[in-house]
């Protein structure tokens, strides 16, 4: 099927749209445009160097969590890694997510299902880190609540308090699926019961590999150390919207690029177009205008923080599939037979 014909990429657009409405509008053109012109990009250049080690952080963090299946090295993980973060950028609903395990998977003549358990554990430390770093922001320092900005704040509020109880509760069901393993195959042949014989045992296989997947939650040591990666890959991020906000001017103490960050991150999981566009710039904007940020700072800064994110990976990306001689055709592939895999 056509993206294009898919309800969930229009949905995804009419967030992107909305949101853009509401960033752009009332916008002082000029001084937009001479925030641009003046901003000192000299900042950019630690910004790039941070971010990017980010990524050699996560790649890192994904040998640890692959460990357990096998133990492959890091510069093998890069490319896939990459990869799917750049479909991510092009493509709606993180189809990068698929893309990776599928790469990974086919590579290292894995399976596929145990390669995608991996994935769903990174996007759980990924949660829990962007949640714990904007609750310890919360608490110790209290946001700006005005009349002027208590819809958003309250906003925030409530994406917090959702994204919380998704990723504790994914977490807590990832650990006891590992935990109660046994207990976790007979509820999902209890469930698939009702399926032709040829189905049960298809599913049979593919959860008991996803479980296999997740066998690095028995191991304490390097959960921790996964952890541990995962905070020191999102401070990169938060250190690279730092000096950028630096770019612009805005010398904040760190926490406040901390809840930035957050907030972004967390905002962006409202389906949208490809590369998060829309939510991104409503949640970064709304963001900085509670610290006394005018608009016409603000978006120009949080368009760039953007580019920032979105531009080198892509590129980074764009390499692996000329040097892999991979197409968008195989990776589309690869998501709907990684998708079907996982869902089956």
């Amino acid at each position: 099927m056509s993206i294009f014909a898919k309800k969930r990429f229009w949905f995804g657009f009419f967030i992107t749209g909305f949101c853009l409405f509401l960033v752009f509008r009332q916008v002082d053109v000029q001084s937009l445009t001479r925030a641009l012109l003046h901003a000192d990009y000299e900042w950019l250049l630690p910004a790039l160097a941070v971010y990017l080690l980010g990524y050699m952080i996560r790649v890192v963090r994904w040998q640890y969590l692959l460990r357990n299946i096998k133990d492959i090295p890091w510069p093998r993980l890069l490319p896939p890694l990459i990869l799917s973060f750049m479909v991510n950028n092009l493509f709606p609903a993180r189809a990068g997510e698929f893309v990776g395990a599928y790469i990974v998977g086919r590579r290292e003549n894995m399976s596929k299902s145990s390669v995608f358990a991996t994935v769903v554990m990174q996007r759980a430390y990924d949660g829990l880190v962007m949640v714990l770093f904007a609750s310890i922001v919360l608490f110790f320092f209290n946001l700006p609540h005005t009349g002027n900005n208590a819809k958003f704040v309250n906003m925030v509020n409530t994406v917090l308090n959702i994204t919380t109880a998704v990723f504790v509760l994914l977490f807590a069901v990832l650990f006891a699926m590992i935990t109660w393993k046994e207990l976790a195959v007979k509820s999902v042949r209890f469930i698939t019961a009702v399926l032709p014989e040829k189905w049960r045992h298809g599913v049979d296989r593919i959860f008991q590999s996803f479980l296999n997947g997740l066998g690095v939650l028995r191991n304490r040591r390097d959960s921790l150390i996964a952890f541990i990666l995962t905070v020191l890959a999102w401070s990169g991020e938060t250190a690279a919207y730092y000096f950028i906000m630096r770019a612009f001017g805005l010398a904040f103490p760190v926490y406040v690029s901390i809840m930035l960050m957050a907030v972004v991150n967390l905002g962006i999981m409202i389906p949208s177009s490809p590369g998060y566009v829309g939510p991104f710039e409503f949640f970064g904007v709304g963001t900085l205008l509670l610290f006394g940020v005018s608009k016409s700072v603000a978006l120009p800064c949080v368009l760039v923080i953007h580019t920032l994110i979105w531009l080198p990976i892509t590129v980074w990306g764009f390499y692996y599939m000329w040097t892999l001689k991979l197409s968008f055709k195989e990776m589309e592939t690869a998501e709907q037979q990684t998708q079907s895999s996982a869902s089956a």
